[in-house]
């Protein structure tokens, strides 16, 4: 940034000698005179960059060091100017771009967020933007302290927050709350079933056990009452006492299940002799400005392909300002045939997983597969035989 400025204002390089340079040296250090780019050379002589308006004042330093100096070249856009002073359109557009930068340089056009752990930086960017905070806001206009106060309040899982505005860049450094433990659902329940089965094995840990193993249940049944009675101790079956508490426990039984999948035989494929409509766009603070006509009379029947070629700067941060490149491929309305084996294989994966992910922990005992074609297209249908948990918690009313 301070490359950028320094540009904008202009820098010239001096070259100086004498017999005490470094008094010279000392002279601009107490004076605050910058100076970079120094190169010492032999007969007591050294090259020195500075800002153009500071000229004078080493000039003057120099005098007193009892050196001398003489000016080696000028950079910079006063420069430039200078350069292609004849040239008014050049002249023109070199001060529009000056104006342009140094106005942009107000606006933030990078934002970073530091700290965050288990709440991901675009949570955090979300949370910003809707209280008005991101790319394109003016940095001098921010209130940090305030912006600070509302993000806590909208996200609690943060403790600290705090904006670092520099230039156009600006760092969110922010540090999580501790996480709020868990707490344990106590409410009194019963386990029923959640499909129909068989039981094969019941590990009852709390509850009262109303079903057996060897039982065919069905789904909604209640296999584990969480309603405790308490009898006397004469014979008679009296109930004294009844107690509410949270069934807890496993029940393991075969069950069957039935899954299906169906594709098309026949797919529409693309046209890889068909027309190519490309376009081009430029973003802006995340706005798009087209080059091209209305694309939505360009033909639907198409395949969209849109490529940024965004501004980036040379450590790697990358600007909101950037190129689009947008491709239309059209294709026909043909059809294809489409593999049946492999039709057949993909069906077969798909069902497997899906299987896998209802069954959990269980285990799958056994499996029968139909296929079948009409219409068109194939269908596969997977059958079944498994062995899992069937026990699901609900919580008794009252």
């Amino acid at each position: 940034m301070r490359r950028a400025i320094n540009w904008l204002r202009g820098t010239v390089t001096l070259e100086v000698w004498g017999p005490f340079l470094e008094r010279f040296f000392n002279i601009c250090a107490a004076a605050g005179l910058g100076l970079w780019n120094v190169e010492t050379q032999e007969g007591h002589r050294a090259r020195v960059t500075l800002a153009l308006w500071n000229v004078r004042r080493a000039r003057t330093l120099a005098e007193k060091a009892g050196c001398e100096v003489e000016e080696a070249g000028r950079g910079g856009l006063p420069a430039l100017v200078m350069r292609y002073r004849k040239r008014y359109g050049m002249g023109m557009g070199l001060i529009a771009l000056a104006l342009l930068f140094g106005v942009f340089s107000q606006f933030i056009l990078v934002v970073e967020v530091e700290g965050n752990e288990t709440v991901s930086a675009s949570e955090i960017l979300t949370a910003l933007q809707s209280e008005g905070f991101g790319v394109g806001s003016y940095g001098p206009g921010v209130d940090v302290r305030d912006l600070s106060n509302r993000m806590l309040m909208e996200m609690e899982e943060l403790s600290f927050l705090t904006v670092n505005i520099s230039g156009i860049r600006a760092t969110v450094i922010v540090r999580e709350a501790d996480p709020v433990p868990e707490v344990a659902d106590e409410r009194a329940a019963d386990l029923a079933a959640a499909r129909d089965g068989v039981i094969v094995r019941l590990d009852v840990t709390a509850g009262r056990t109303v079903a057996e193993e060897g039982q065919a249940v069905l789904a909604g049944e209640v296999l584990v009452s969480g309603l405790l009675t308490h009898e006397l101790g004469d014979g008679s079956g009296t109930v004294w006492a009844t107690q509410q508490v949270r069934a807890a426990g496993e029940v393991w039984a075969l069950t069957r299940r039935t899954l299906s999948a169906a594709t098309p035989l026949e797919a529409l494929a693309l046209d890889e002799n068909g027309s190519v409509t490309e376009g081009w766009s430029v973003e802006i603070l995340k706005n798009r400005l087209n080059f091209y006509g209305n694309s939505s009379n360009l033909d639907r029947r198409c395949d969209k392909i849109a490529i940024l070629y965004p501004l980036t700067l040379s450590d790697g941060t990358i600007l909101p300002f950037g190129v689009w490149k947008t491709t239309w491929q059209s294709w026909n309305e043909e059809t294809a045939p489409v593999d049946p084996d492999w039709a057949e294989q993909l069906l077969r994966e798909t069902l497997t997983e899906r299987l896998e992910a209802l069954v959990g922990e269980g285990e799958v005992l056994s499996a029968r597969w139909e296929v079948t074609a009409a219409d068109r297209a194939l269908t596969v249908t997977l059958t079944a035989q498994c062995l899992e948990d069937i026990a699901q918690t609900v919580v008794l009313e009252g």
